[in-house]
């Protein structure tokens, strides 16, 4: 072999050395590089004052508490005032003045975050509460994206959630017993879910049907009065149970994850649809609160977030920026990497604040309701039937579109405030104004019709 040649030989064989080298770094990269799975739980009517976490002596929630503690914890997080709205933006990114049609209907023509993560190559199931196919423009899970579904208040099924229930999985309807609990099937086939696909990336989104009247007892409260039957004054005491059977089953899927080990790729995100329920009075620090379900006001609508990862999300985030339902696809999308559909968003994601970052916080929300429950348009309801509710807020202060301004501390709304007479009181007012005219001036999808 002539020197020439000895070198071309050293100079190459150098090369491919460097080369198989970088490709095992690359290949070392990729199989350590994490590919988060998501699960997304919310329950049902149930406000941020039901939770030890968010101040709550009255409720227990040990498993939730100890998600904030070690994650992240949101003290600025708003649905919608009832569950159709909630369920419609939070499965879309978009506001309600842009999709809703009516109680009960997700558009059919709506992308939803199930459509998202199938199309990111993600396996995906719902289980718990659907309540989205009114009308002839609703929808049913396999068309918004879900791989399997075990669902309450879906064609085929009848009105018991709890006791004897009524559950439509992936088109067959369950036989039950009367020993039968509701949330404790939908646990369990979502626990199954994770088992099977332990091995690859998976979604799963589970609006829970806990802790929505009726109130029987849960399988931990019941007692010789029987499991349906509710006696005169049992209903604050019943919930109070169901809120810590909902928190055990929290609890009950953390365990799972981590019995797969699963727990530190898998991001869990704890919120709930709307406030407690208006028949429940319930102690809150030196107060008595009442539910407002379905009231425009900050008991109707302020939820918890709680985010938990470990070894990625730190210990004790607690961020007093805003969250609105609308964020959380793209939250998802920034958690996955999954591509955003390609229509007008609302949300924007928080997932750099999970993380400890300052990211991109909201400076205020925009809320478009249209309730079923007419008392709660009697203040500020205006447009179609004189019901569309429509307002803008911060983490200070609120401002419908009929131009009344209140504080968020003024629960119930009862002192407006006057233009001119607070310096911060009016900088928010054309903060807000702006935010309002920002968006469409009328409903997209909502018929001018009696409800």
């Amino acid at each position: 072999m002539s020197v020439l040649n000895t070198k071309q030989f050293t100079v190459r064989l150098f090369l491919l050395i460097i080369a198989c080298f970088l490709v095992s770094i690359a290949e070392g990269t990729a199989k350590t590089k994490k590919h988060y799975n998501v699960i997304l739980i919310m329950a049902d009517d149930s406000a941020v004052d039901n939770y030890g976490c968010y101040g709550s002596t009255f409720f227990k929630t040990p498993r939730l508490d100890a998600l904030a503690r070690t994650g992240a914890k949101f003290n600025h997080c708003y649905s919608e005032p009832v569950c159709t709205p909630s369920r419609v933006k939070i499965m879309t990114g978009r506001d309600g003045i842009r999709n809703y049609v009516q109680f009960g209907t997700l558009d059919r023509d709506e992308i939803t975050f199930g459509t998202m993560m199938k199309q990111a190559g993600y396996a995906t199931a719902i289980a718990g509460k659907w309540q989205l196919h009114g009308g002839n423009r609703g929808t049913l899970a396999p068309a918004c994206g879900f791989d399997t579904y075990c669902l309450w208040n879906y064609p085929g099924t009848e009105r018991s959630r709890y006791w004897n229930p009524s559950i439509m999985q992936d088109g067959k309807l369950l036989q039950t017993g009367k020993d039968d609990y509701g949330p404790d099937i939908f646990t369990n086939f979502l626990i199954d879910f994770i088992g099977r696909n332990k091995n690859k990336p998976f979604f799963a989104y589970y609006p829970m049907v806990l802790v929505h009247s009726p109130f029987p007892k849960s399988p931990d409260n019941v007692g010789t009065n029987g499991k349906t039957a509710q006696a005169k004054g049992e209903a604050l005491e019943n919930f109070r149970g169901m809120t810590l059977y909902a928190d055990k089953l929290v609890g009950k899927i953390i365990d799972a994850l981590e019995s797969h080990g699963l727990r530190e790729n898998t991001v869990v995100i704890f919120t709930t649809d709307n406030g407690t329920h208006r028949s429940l009075t319930y102690p809150f620090g030196k107060e008595k609160r009442t539910g407002e379900k379905a009231f425009a006001t900050e008991g109707g609508s302020h939820s918890p977030l709680i985010i938990s990862c470990p070894g990625t999300v730190p210990t004790g985030v607690v961020s007093d920026d805003l969250v609105d339902f609308s964020d959380m696809m793209p939250t998802i999308a920034g958690i996955t990497g999954a591509k955003l559909p390609n229509v007008e968003l609302d949300g924007r994601s928080f997932w750099p604040q999970c993380l400890g970052q300052t990211g991109n916080p909201r400076k205020w929300i925009f809320q478009y309701y249209y309730p079923k429950f007419v008392q709660a348009a009697k203040n500020h309801g205006q447009g179609i039937n004189g019901l569309e509710i429509v307002w803008a807020q911060n983490q200070h202060f609120k401002l419908y579109r009929d131009g009344t301004l209140y504080a968020t501390s003024d629960r119930h709304e009862e002192t407006p405030i006057d233009s001119g007479g607070d310096k911060e009181a009016d900088a928010a007012r054309t903060l807000l104004k702006g935010a309002l005219d920002s968006m469409p001036s009328r409903a997209g999808k909502l018929q001018p019709k009696k409800i």
